[in-house]
């Protein structure tokens, strides 16, 4: 029931937005729902979701895209409708199914992928393993970089109680408008969600990435930060950006973890920063 009344609300979302849903089912099983969007004649872009959201969380960088960009925004887990031969992508199955995506709705051509926390760590990986398919990255407070305390960030993110979602909320909004603040009962509700209990039970050690992984990318890279994000700290960004070999790092004050809901027009400018510094050849 509640994974469907999140399906259903970021159906209406979207919907209203003008994207349509497709689903799509990749050689290892998964059915994935995407949403499809914006101008099909325009540079193409991937834009990936965080742990216990949808494709939703892109509602403030939709309407700068839609007009000139190709989009498809992948769900990542149940929350979304996305359903496979496990509770939930890891990362290595994650970054399969998208390299499939990309090959099928993006025919011989190179995208640019948006990456929001987790959907941030998958990107990394993916651009990893398949650099051919990827334009630029634009990652925003990415997961996966393995110089940080991980003990602290995973006593964050597993929620049992009500109280105990008041660190993760914390981490996301530093000063969140009243609007915002109605928004902490959903936040318990995903992430006690099998949705997020199942994706959190397949991050492995492994799958991270360092300074030496970064330095493998050669593509431009962006990074956004919020300045006062307690989950990932603005720290662990400004190294990832002196390992990148074309990064550009940038971080919004007075935002958290969830930069793009909180500082939405900060959060838009840095993105227009970015394609503007790093155009496509």
């Amino acid at each position: 029931m509640l994974t469907r009344a999140f399906e259903l609300a970021t159906a209406t979302a979207l919907t209203a937005r003008g994207l349509k849903a497709a689903t799509v089912r990749t050689a290892d099983g998964w059915n994935v729902k995407c949403w499809r969007g914006g101008n099909p004649a325009g540079e193409p872009w991937l834009l990936l979701h965080g742990l216990g959201a949808t494709a939703a969380t892109y509602l403030p960088l939709l309407p700068q895209l839609q007009t000139d960009c190709n989009l498809l925004l992948p769900e990542l887990s149940a929350l979304g409708g996305t359903l496979g031969p496990e509770p939930a992508f890891g990362i290595p199955q994650a970054t399969r199914a998208l390299a499939e995506l990309i090959e099928q709705q993006f025919p011989d051509r190179q995208v640019t992928i948006c990456g929001i926390s987790l959907g941030g760590w998958i990107a990394v990986r993916l651009a990893l393993a398949r650099p051919d398919l990827v334009a630029r990255l634009l990652l925003v407070v990415p997961g996966g970089y393995r110089e940080q305390d991980w003990e602290r960030i995973g006593r964050m993110v597993r929620v049992e109680t009500y109280r105990d979602s008041a660190a993760i909320w914390r981490a996301l909004f530093a000063h969140p408008p009243l609007l915002l603040r109605l928004g902490r009962p959903l936040l318990y509700l995903a992430y006690r969600s099998e949705a997020v209990r199942a994706a959190l039970g397949t991050l492995r050690e492994e799958d991270a990435f360092g300074d030496a992984e970064l330095a493998r990318l050669k593509m431009p890279v962006g990074l956004v930060w919020g300045a006062e994000d307690r989950l990932f700290l603005r720290e662990a960004g400004e190294r990832m950006a002196r390992a990148l070999p074309n990064g550009r790092f940038v971080a919004i004050a007075d935002a958290g973890h969830g930069v793009q809901w909180e500082r939405p027009r900060k959060f838009l400018e840095a993105v227009q920063a970015f394609r503007r510094e790093r155009p496509l050849s």
